[in-house]
């Protein structure tokens, strides 16, 4: 299942025009999205909780959504205070949520799993839990 979901989030990707480019950087160094360039640079050797689906669906909110912070590039800083950040965390979790509960009626929706799939801290639960309960 989470591959086909990566293959959506693919697929959204070239519809916009986006490059995704994979890369094999440090394990420190976070994934990159260029505003201008329209470009996303996912690292593989990110060693993170956080799910590739999850890091994908993020970087793609920051070029989907054009934030207008006048930012040229964002890197994945999942605790970080910034709008633009939980913005592209809140448009993510509900992306991914439409993926994997398309068919599900709610009262069968577990966010909690959605959570542990996608490598989610307990920080995020509010995050998941809207957008489960909110997925169409």
């Amino acid at each position: 299942m989470i591959q086909n979901i990566i293959s959506t989030l693919n697929d959204m990707a070239r519809e916009s025009d986006i490059t995704i480019i994979q890369v094999h950087a440090s394990a420190s160094d976070p994934d990159v999205a260029i505003v201008e360039d329209k470009v996303i640079f996912m690292n593989n050797a990110f060693h993170t909780s956080f799910s590739y689906a999850f890091r994908l669906a993020h970087e793609l909110a920051h070029l989907l959504n054009v934030d207008t912070s006048g930012q040229g590039a964002y890197a994945f800083s999942p605790y970080s205070r910034k709008i633009e950040e939980r913005r592209a965390h809140e448009y993510a979790a509900l992306t991914l949520a439409g993926l994997f509960f398309a068919d599900t009626p709610i009262e069968y929706r577990n966010y909690f799993d959605f959570m542990d799939i996608l490598g989610l801290p307990a920080s995020f639960e509010d995050i998941a839990r809207d957008a489960v309960m909110n997925a169409i």
